[in-house]
């Protein structure tokens, strides 16, 4: 593999990217790929761990029994809604402490921030080794690009032995009810559809995109200082809660066409199932007073 992409569809249409983007890629697909070993080492040994020493104190995380049985040979989809930017940082983050998955990690991202943007770049880099990739991006102009993304995706699922995250909403549920979903997106029907793979749900609350509130709060370091910084109060259920669910049976949509209609229903059924977990989160967080 080049560090463009799979050379068996002549890889992505990189012209199609603006200047910086273009360099962006070439980068983080060369990290990806060629520098394979120092991106996921980097990821595993420091970015999960110096994410862990920032919210290991307030995080919470149930229902790994119910994924104990799956193995780092596995092509492993994990499913879950989305409120921050590290979302699937902190799940992964957990699965490598906590289960025998520690198989190299995908995350496809809105090139907006990630690939558009230095500090983008920067978050990626130090929080993840540059695993937030391959970027898919808004403008309807770069749809090529986003349809070599998804089929890079789904090789790799095909290939087993990675982990891909993905949230069915498409984007981050900016609304004040994190237990209310915004509508699926047919993007990860359509993966599923590719590739088949054993697709894990899960819903995370509590983690928000003030790294360095959350950072301080872990530690319950100076209240003062903390209220300065945007960290919770003392009156406030400061936790962060994860539920992994099931792997979700895919038989009832094999049957199915591939086609957009089809993507959708299972978007759909996927979101369905990654809220229901959001009620036992819920129900987890009432049964024991906030620390």
């Amino acid at each position: 593999m080049t560090s463009d992409g799979d050379p068996r569809d002549g890889g992505p249409p990189i012209e199609l990217l603006d200047p910086f983007e273009r360099v962006a890629f070439r980068f983080m697909s060369a990290l990806v790929h060629q520098g394979h070993a120092l991106s996921e080492g980097y990821s595993r040994f420091v970015g999960a761990n110096w994410i862990w020493a920032g919210v290991g104190n307030v995080l919470e995380v149930h229902g790994l029994e119910r994924i104990a049985h799956l193995s780092s040979r596995d092509g492993v989809l994990l499913v879950s809604n989305h409120r921050s930017f590290f979302d699937l940082y902190l799940l992964f983050t957990a699965l490598y402490r906590f289960t025998t998955l520690h198989q190299p990690v995908y995350c496809p991202v809105r090139a907006d921030f990630f690939y558009q943007r230095p500090l983008g770049i920067a978050v990626n880099l130090l929080a993840g080794g540059g695993r937030m990739y391959p970027p898919v991006f808004r403008e309807p102009a770069k749809a090529p690009f986003n349809k070599w993304a998804v089929g890079e995706v789904s090789r790799l699922l095909v290939g087993g032995g990675v982990l891909v995250g993905m949230h069915p909403e498409g984007r981050r549920n900016k609304t004040d009810d994190p237990y209310t979903p915004l509508p699926a997106q047919p993007g990860v029907g359509k993966l599923v559809m590719d590739a088949w793979p054993i697709v894990v749900p899960a819903f995370i609350n509590g983690l928000t995109n003030n790294i360095v509130g959350e950072v301080l709060g872990n530690w319950r370091r100076a209240p003062t200082m903390l209220r300065a910084l945007g960290a919770p109060s003392s009156n406030v259920d400061k936790r962060i809660v994860a539920v992994f669910g099931e792997p979700i049976d895919l038989s009832p949509f094999r049957a199915l066409g591939n086609r957009l209609s089809s993507h959708k229903r299972i978007a759909d059924r996927l979101l369905e199932i990654v809220y229901a977990l959001g009620e036992e989160e819920r129900a987890l967080r009432a049964a024991s007073p906030a620390r």
